[in-house]
């Protein structure tokens, strides 16, 4: 689909900017799986930062599976710079980093009457980001990728995992019909009970977290305008239903990807689970504690203006 090129200078004050994500190879996806696996009970914070760094990758893709949608990162556009949660924490940043990322510009939308209208003026917004960003709020890689997996409480249990199959048979398609029984049928309950005790780590620590101060990147901009003033003006509704992609994207394998699968499964057939702890969470829970991008491109609040694009 052809979008309408927006440039920077045709930005406005409160465009939301949401980043499209591609999947990388299958490679990339099981080497991961073996690095979360390798060091699910680290003890230190290099080890953490490998065991998070896998997570990131895998989650990363599972979020435009899950979420229905392509998109992983959020951003506010302030007409000063980029508002977002990242590595250092919730700053407003130059829009420069951007010129490398495939960004989609939305534009707040309500009664038919866009943000910057004489209903909806857009101080409130400016003035809420400015508090947020001279608030220095916390932000981590890890707590990026506990919103991603929280995608999945839209699911029910049965649902989702039957998704994730689903999602890796049609996506590998060139593994031969023998690693792909042993995927499912040889190891069928261990790779259940691997990525439920994964999921509950990520909801755990999701739940952890909200007990302190600290934004996720979709969450500050639902957050700006969630909670300007007057507090619910500016609300976006979360979409009704899930939207789904048009376009499977099968992902690449190479004559590496069957080798990493059965070294996989071999670390996980000889793991013990529950990995980490046998506490169970309630996923529905903490469904509507945190905004995903999906929430926010596929609200009735948030409409489309076109693709960023950086001058030659």
């Amino acid at each position: 689909m052809d979008y309408q090129e927006i440039t920077v200078a045709q930005l406005k004050p409160g465009d939301i900017l949401l980043c499209r994500f591609e999947h990388p190879g299958a490679t990339e996806y099981f080497e991961a799986l073996i690095t979360a696996l390798r060091y699910r009970n680290y003890k230190s914070p290099e080890e953490e930062k490998k065991f998070m760094g896998a997570a990131f990758t895998i989650l990363r893709g599972l979020i435009i599976y899950f979420d229905q949608d392509v998109y992983t990162h959020a951003a506010f556009w302030d007409g000063k710079g980029v508002v977002e949660a990242g590595p250092t924490g919730v700053r407003r940043n130059p829009i420069d980093h951007y010129s490398t990322t495939n960004t989609d510009v939305y534009r707040f939308i309500k009664d038919g009457k866009q943000l910057g209208t004489d209903e909806y003026p857009v101080q409130p917004l400016l003035t809420l980001a400015n508090e947020i960003v001279e608030e220095n709020l916390d932000y981590s890689y890890t707590i990026a990728i506990l919103m991603i997996f929280l995608c999945i409480s839209r699911w029910e249990r049965d649902s989702w995992i039957q998704a994730l199959e689903k999602f890796i048979t049609e996506h590998l398609q060139k593994i031969s019909p023998s690693v792909i029984d042993m995927l499912f049928k040889v190891n069928h309950d261990k790779l259940v009970e691997f990525f439920e005790w994964f999921a509950d780590q990520m909801i755990l620590q999701a739940a952890k977290f909200r007990n302190d101060k600290g934004l996720v990147c979709s969450e500050t901009v639902a957050a700006i305008f969630n909670q300007a003033k007057p507090v619910g003006k500016y609300h976006i509704q979360k979409p009704m239903t899930l939207t789904t992609k048009n376009e499977p994207s099968l992902l690449s394998v190479d004559g590496d990807t069957e080798a990493l699968i059965e070294e996989f499964f071999s670390n996980l057939s000889a793991s013990q689970l529950p990995l980490k702890t046998a506490k169970s969470t309630d996923w529905r829970k903490y469904a509507n504690i945190i905004y995903t991008p999906h929430d926010l491109a596929r609200s009735v609040n948030t409409e489309m203006i076109g693709n960023l694009k950086f001058s030659e």
